[in-house]
């Protein structure tokens, strides 16, 4: 009879099937709002799961977002606060979670797109997303990025157009890639990461010394470093492999041979606890 009890509470954890699950009422809507003024903005994000676009634009909006939805299970987020000079942007749940996913393959959308040349404080929260962000050519003071279970490239294609105080990235189980870093123009950079890949590319435009710390708990880390710029690696590691080659050892880290005369330095904070830290020379 325990026995029995037992199975019926375990049943009863189970999902529901999909079939028995309510099926969505797909819907898209446009939404912009006119820029009035080019002073400094905060814009939040927030979107649970589907396909995510984001990048700058010349035209004269504060936003443009294209929204593909769900609407048994969500509703369009789209609040500004003009005394705050704050927007809230992207999906508000109704109760039930933004699962955007259907059976027969359809999904979510966000296309969203924000002005380049007004500076930005921007805050995006994703959950199970195929996310592509194009940052490059804005006027961001400080961006953070966090998402669940993901596939994200993360892209500065050209140079930040102001100085960023911080770049902050949480991932969790990821496959998470950003690209030409240097192009962030940024003071520090900080990524933590669960499980999965994190590659951190530094390509880009070079103005000064650039401090990273990264933490990942289970997978791998890649760091990819022009062969002009001098890297300092300090690791700290439980059961993790370092794949170093061409970088020296020092009282405090791992040093390449031109770090002390390379015009830019990427000064490297890495721990990890079971994966692997990979550090590569790459070209620009």
């Amino acid at each position: 009879m325990r026995s029995l009890r037992m199975l019926a509470a375990l049943v009863s954890l189970v999902p529901l099937p999909v079939f028995a699950q309510s099926a969505p009422a797909w819907r898209t809507v446009d939404i912009s709002r006119q820029l009035r003024d080019t002073q400094p903005q905060r814009v939040r994000v927030q979107y649970g799961a589907g396909r995510v676009d984001v990048r700058g634009t010349s035209d004269p909006f504060l936003y443009t977002m294209h929204l593909r939805y769900d609407e048994n299970r969500s509703v369009p987020l789209h609040r500004y606060d003009a005394d705050q000079r704050t927007a809230a942007l992207g999906l508000e749940s109704r109760g039930s979670g933004l699962r955007t996913a259907s059976t027969n393959g359809e999904s979510g959308e966000l296309r969203l797109t924000l002005p380049r040349t007004v500076p930005l404080d921007l805050d995006l929260e994703f959950g199970g997303t195929q996310s592509v962000l194009d940052l490059g050519d804005m006027s961001l003071q400080s961006v953070r990025l966090e998402c669940g279970a993901t596939d994200a490239i993360l892209l500065f294609s050209r140079l930040n157009r102001i100085r960023m105080r911080d770049l902050e990235v949480n991932v969790g189980a990821a496959d998470f890639s950003a690209r030409q870093l240097a192009n962030a123009n940024a003071d520090q950079i900080r990524v933590r990461g669960g499980v999965g890949s994190v590659d951190l590319d530094f390509s880009g435009t070079w103005s000064r010394d650039l401090t990273v710390t990264t933490r990942l708990v289970l997978g791998k880390l890649t760091l990819r470093v022009p062969p002009d710029v001098g890297v300092r690696v300090e690791v700290q590691r439980v059961a993790a492999g370092f794949d170093h080659a061409g970088l020296e050892k020092r009282d405090d880290g791992w040093y390449s041979p031109n770090y002390d005369s390379a015009p830019f330095k990427l000064k490297v904070r890495a721990e990890t606890l079971f994966g692997q830290i990979d550090v590569q020379r790459s070209t620009r």
